[in-house]
C-alpha cells in the first residue's frame, strides 16, 4: 500500500453550482461551499498523477488545483459533465510530449472516439492543437500510472458504468445500483466516494438516504458525498448526516491508501 492524495476537484451534478437561471437559497448562497463545479477528481503521488473524469469546467479545476501533469485519465462513462473537458487535455499533451491513456468501458470509449472524432481522424487540420489520447478498453483489473485498479460494474438508471477501486480507496459516482456481483469488490474498503444527488428520489442516482445505507453496507470508515444538486445546502445537509458520511466540497484534499500494482 502506498500513501496518496485526492482532490475533490468538484461536487456538482450535470448543471454545476449555482444553476443557471435559478434563484434559490442555495444557488444564491454567500457560502463558498455551496459552489460546486461538474464532479471530478484528481489522485496523485508516488510521482504519478491520475484524474477521473474531465468534464466541462476542468480547465477552471485544473487551475484552481495547479495540476501539474495527467499520467492518465479514468472514465465512468461518457456522459457531457464527464468529457466534455478532453479537448483541454491538449495542453498536458504538448507539455508532456505524448499521448494520454485514457481507460474506460468499451462502449464509454466508443463514444468518445464519435464525440471526439477529430482526434482520431488523419489530415485533420491542427490548429491551436489536437488533443492525443490512447484510448483503453478496461475489460478487468489493470494498471493505470502504476497503480493497480479494480474496475467495479455499477448501474446510472439502465446504463451501466464503472466505479474504481484502487487499494483501500473506493471512487463511485452517478450510482442508481450497485449489481450483487459488485457488493464483494468493496469489501474492505476505508475510504469511500459515492453520489448523494438529493432528497427526492432520481431515476438514475442514489439519494441521500440510499447512498447512507449503500455507505453503511459497505462499512468503510469515511465516506464522502459527491455529484449533489441545489437541492443541498452544505452546513445544513451535513449537519444531519453522521460524521463519518459527509458531502464533499470542491478543493477538498485527503489522504487515501492505494495498491501500487508490480
Amino acid at each position: 500500500m502506498a500513501r496518496m492524495q485526492g482532490t475533490f476537484l468538484g461536487t456538482g451534478t450535470s448543471a454545476g453550482i449555482p444553476v443557471l437561471l435559478c434563484d434559490c437559497p442555495v444557488c444564491t448562497s454567500a457560502d463558498p461551499l455551496n459552489r460546486r463545479l461538474r464532479t471530478s477528481f484528481w489522485l496523485r503521488g508516488e510521482g504519478r498523477s491520475v484524474l477521473i473524469d474531465c468534464g466541462p469546467d476542468f480547465r477552471e479545476q485544473a487551475l484552481a488545483a495547479r495540476i501539474p501533469r495527467i499520467d492518465t485519465l479514468l472514465l465512468t462513462h461518457s456522459h457531457s459533465d464527464h468529457t466534455v473537458g478532453i479537448d483541454d487535455l491538449r495542453l498536458y499533451n504538448f507539455a508532456q510530449g505524448g499521448a494520454i491513456p485514457v481507460h474506460g468501458s468499451g462502449e464509454t470509449l466508443e463514444d468518445v472516439r464519435r464525440r471526439f472524432d477529430y482526434c482520431f481522424k488523419s489530415g485533420v487540420q491542427q490548429g491551436g492543437g489536437i488533443p492525443q489520447l490512447d484510448l483503453v478498453p478496461v475489460e478487468g483489473p489493470f494498471r493505470a500510472a502504476r497503480l493497480a485498479v479494480v474496475p467495479v460494474p455499477l448501474f446510472h438508471g439502465r446504463l451501466p458504468i464503472l466505479g474504481f477501486r484502487f487499494g483501500k480507496f473506493a471512487y463511485l459516482t452517478d450510482v442508481s445500483r450497485i449489481p450483487d456481483e459488485s457488493w464483494a469488490l468493496l469489501e474492505g474498503v476505508e475510504t469511500l466516494v459515492l453520489n448523494a444527488l438529493r432528497h427526492r428520489p432520481h431515476p438514475t442516482h442514489f439519494t441521500v438516504d440510499e447512498a447512507v445505507a449503500a455507505a453503511e453496507r459497505i462499512g468503510a470508515a469515511r465516506t464522502w458525498f459527491v455529484h449533489m444538486t441545489h437541492d443541498l445546502d452544505h452546513a445544513e445537509t451535513n449537519a444531519k448526516l453522521p460524521p463519518d458520511k459527509q458531502l464533499a466540497r470542491d478543493g477538498l484534499t485527503i489522504d487515501v491508501d492505494v495498491e501500487l500494482a508490480p
